[in-house]
């Protein structure tokens, strides 16, 4: 395949089994099916990058919308999120793919979410306030560009997700074994001289709480009790205790028995619920 696949896509085959969907969203037409539209916009320079955009056959007022990754849904551990998915988009929600251009939170020279969302909010006529979902190693990218952008975001899914990069890929705080290669990516990317750099760095997501809560910002975690490869100690609680601390809003859904693996609810509704609520 040329390129991975999004959720978005798996989401319409569910809905629509029969459907033929090209593979690289480039060259996506409109399709319509039950309950929502699927359509690629341009939005990346000389339109070689591409927005997959959920148009629902019934918007909320004000035109809420969710901005994610593109996931490989050959992996079944996405599949709750797939429902995640549908859900949003039959209450009335655009649901809109996008990757980064950098992974793991870094600066993004091409700054493709501040495209996203410019070309969404003016263009597409789509809320100021946009929900985020971060799954993993996305939750750095996801509260990262949070911070960078106050009053653009009205809440923040994070499953089993990154919020300290000295936990995953680092493996430096006790718990989380880490990823070799990922941490020694990370430094690169983040242009830090060494690691004693990177463990020095101070806005990881745990460290950007403040802004967050400061901006009005509502999270909900999504976490696994027997995640030990992203552990919840060393990411979702020290985000969990400057919520509190801070009087922010912080809901934590811990899901009893489950590993790293498989990512969201199978009933997506107690997610979906809180994106709707603080829809602004």
């Amino acid at each position: 395949m040329k390129r991975i696949i999004t959720f978005l896509f798996l989401g319409a085959l569910l809905l629509a089994p029969r459907a033929t969907l090209a593979e690289e969203p480039s060259r996506v037409t409109p399709i319509k099916y039950p309950a929502f539209t699927l359509c690629s916009v341009p939005v990346g320079k000389d339109g070689k990058v591409n927005a997959l955009v959920m148009t629902p056959d019934e918007p909320l007022p004000g035109n809420p919308w969710v901005l994610s990754s593109f996931q490989d849904v050959r992996n079944p551990a996405v599949a709750n999120m797939v429902r995640t998915q549908l859900e949003l988009v039959r209450r009335g929600f655009h649901v809109v793919g996008a990757a980064p251009g950098v992974v793991l939170g870094a600066l993004d020279p091409n700054a493709v979410w501040d495209t996203v969302y410019e070309v969404m909010t003016t263009k597409q006529n789509l809320s100021k306030h946009v929900a985020l979902m971060g799954l993993s190693r996305e939750g750095l990218n996801a509260v990262r560009w949070t911070a960078a952008n106050p009053g653009k975001v009205s809440a923040i899914y994070l499953d089993h997700a990154v919020c300290d990069f000295k936990s995953w890929p680092g493996g430096k705080l006790g718990i989380g074994p880490g990823s070799t290669n990922d941490w020694a990516t990370l430094q690169k990317v983040y242009g830090f001289k060494d690691e004693a750099e990177a463990l020095a760095f101070k806005e990881n997501p745990v460290d950007l709480a403040p802004k967050l809560v400061a901006d009005n910002v509502a999270i909900i975690y999504v976490a696994g009790e027997k995640d030990n490869y992203v552990p919840y100690s060393e990411n979702g609680a020290p985000m969990q205790r400057q919520f509190e601390k801070l009087g922010g809003n912080f809901e934590l859904i811990m899901s009893a028995g489950v590993d790293h693996h498989p990512h969201g609810l199978s009933d997506p509704r107690p997610v979906v619920d809180f994106i709707q609520k603080h829809s602004r």
